[in-house]
């Protein structure tokens, strides 16, 4: 990649959300500094040959390319699902062991459904110490680690978003454990996979600014920020968001709800390969 910085970013789609998962790739390397390229590694739950094209399209003219994972899908048969939440969203929990025939120290996990609006080298090379993710704090769930068995003062993360040290990982055994507690303690789970990684991962993540996961709750302000500090980071972030992301139900391509920012989502999936066809009849 001519001698550029590569930096490995990791998403899970079907087929059905391989047209969202483009505008993550396109707009993050629109925003990309010239000396990084980005090798992309999305977990492949039986995307069409079609599909795959034209994500291939998004990175012909850049110097990035994209590797397709494969994961054991009998691992997560039973696991609850939702009317926005499939299985896939499971799979990022296999992760680490996908990319063990790399070399790697840490990998940059981001959901389809998002809008990146600044260079994600910069969150790539935040230093997150011994912990074993980087990530930022749900605001609608901040203080709910007690629901799932948890006696401690940390905060619930939203898993969106996980700057992943993956030799740390491995080394705790976060997989399994994981996978052991959706079997487990499946009683308490409410927010899938999310719910699981926080009951493992408490205590052993790093808090990353809440700007580069600008979930809708916080872009809405629907929930007190936990402490005076959150307050301030809360502001900056809503002020001037690095990654929007459309978490909850209602997304730019299927919700009428009024959303600051499904406008400037919309022009960039009408500038995808999936909707070229479309843009072009209507012109």
């Amino acid at each position: 990649m001519n001698n550029k910085k590569v930096i490995p970013i990791v998403s899970a789609v079907d087929d059905h959300y391989a047209p969202y998962l483009s505008v993550m790739m396109m707009t993050l390397l629109k925003h990309l500094a010239d000396d990084v390229a980005i090798a992309f590694y999305i977990i492949d739950d039986h995307i069409s040959k079609a599909s795959k094209e034209k994500l291939n399209q998004v990175v012909s003219n850049q110097s990035s390319v994209i590797h397709y994972l494969e994961v054991n899908s009998d691992l997560y048969a039973d696991v609850l699902e939702s009317d926005h939440i499939t299985q896939t969203a499971y799979y990022r929990i296999s992760l680490p062991d996908l990319l063990s025939d790399k070399h790697y120290e840490k990998v940059l996990y981001i959901d389809c459904d998002v809008l990146v609006l600044e260079d994600v080298s910069k969150l790539y090379d935040t230093d997150i110490g011994e912990n074993i993710i980087g990530a930022v704090i749900d605001p609608g769930q901040a203080l709910v680690l007690e629901r799932l068995g948890i006696d401690t003062d940390d905060y619930y993360f939203n898993s969106g978003l996980m700057l992943i040290d993956l030799n740390n990982w491995r080394k705790a055994g976060i997989t399994k454990k994981t996978l052991t507690f959706l079997q487990e303690e499946e009683d308490k789970i409410i927010y899938h996979d999310q719910d699981a990684l926080n009951a493992i991962l408490y205590e052993k993540w790093f808090q990353l600014h809440p700007k580069w996961n600008v979930q809708t709750s916080l872009l809405f302000e629907r929930h007190q920020p936990p402490t005076a500090e959150y307050k301030k980071l809360y502001k900056e972030a809503i002020q001037h968001p690095s990654i929007v992301h459309f978490t909850g139900h209602d997304k730019p391509w299927n919700s009428d709800e009024y959303h600051p920012y499904t406008q400037i989502y919309l022009k960039e999936l009408a500038k995808s390969p999936f909707q070229q066809r479309e843009v072009e009849s209507q012109q």
